[in-house]
């Protein structure tokens, strides 16, 4: 696939349903509340977003630390990933994602990361760079609906990626892996990381603006 773009969480604005301008007042305010409340949401869901992926990144530069002998560097990465993970602040609960496709039980799946891209039936054109270039415009200006809109007239077709953490298993992953590197047991430890990193899940599906 020929990446497109690459924005962390916007799946709240792009499952949001659209609010259109309307003559009546009442209407308006309505749907002003309906635009603050997704804007709401979808900063909840950055924030989220982001703690989950400072968590997964700090698992993998444990892994690189310990492969370099900094067991000190490893502990404080995985201490920082365990603030991250047990942060009470954050309602996970809220931006989770349970359904058929979860391949574990009894877990919540996290999007800590999403991109786009366009079907490998791509074939470039003037006509498509162009859209591809008002594409980019649109997300500048905080319009992804617009981008992927102006993408699918184009005859381009929208496929998002979604990276889904579960926070259960990586909870567990890191728990284990602060008691295995107190005890000096560092490959185990580097295993234990590499299964919470072999845990990300990665959905596909095509953007269907008409649903």
């Amino acid at each position: 696939m020929k990446n497109l773009l690459l924005a962390s969480m916007i799946a709240t604005v792009m499952t949001a349903t659209p609010v259109w301008a309307s003559e009546n007042t009442a209407d308006a305010k309505t749907e002003t509340t309906s635009v603050k409340k997704v804007q709401r949401e979808a900063g909840e869901v950055l924030h989220m977003a982001g703690q989950g992926f400072d968590a997964m990144r700090d698992i993998q530069l444990a892994r690189v630390a310990i492969f370099q002998g900094h067991t000190g560097t490893a502990e404080n990465f995985i201490a920082n990933a365990t603030t991250l993970l047990s942060d009470t602040s954050t309602d996970w609960s809220k931006f989770t994602k349970m359904d058929h496709n979860a391949k574990m039980i009894n877990d919540q799946y996290i999007i800590i990361n999403s991109n786009f891209s366009i079907s490998e039936n791509f074939v470039a054109s003037p006509e498509k760079e162009a859209a591809i270039k008002k594409a980019n415009e649109k997300i500048s200006e905080g319009d992804p609906k617009g981008a992927v809109d102006t993408l699918r007239l184009a005859g381009m077709s929208v496929v998002q990626n979604q990276y889904l953490m579960p926070l259960q298993q990586t909870r567990h992953a890191v728990a284990e892996t602060t008691h295995l590197l107190n005890t000096g047991k560092y490959y185990e430890a580097n295993l234990m990381l590499k299964s919470a990193e072999d845990g990300i899940v990665v959905e596909s599906q095509l953007i269907d603006l008409t649903k």
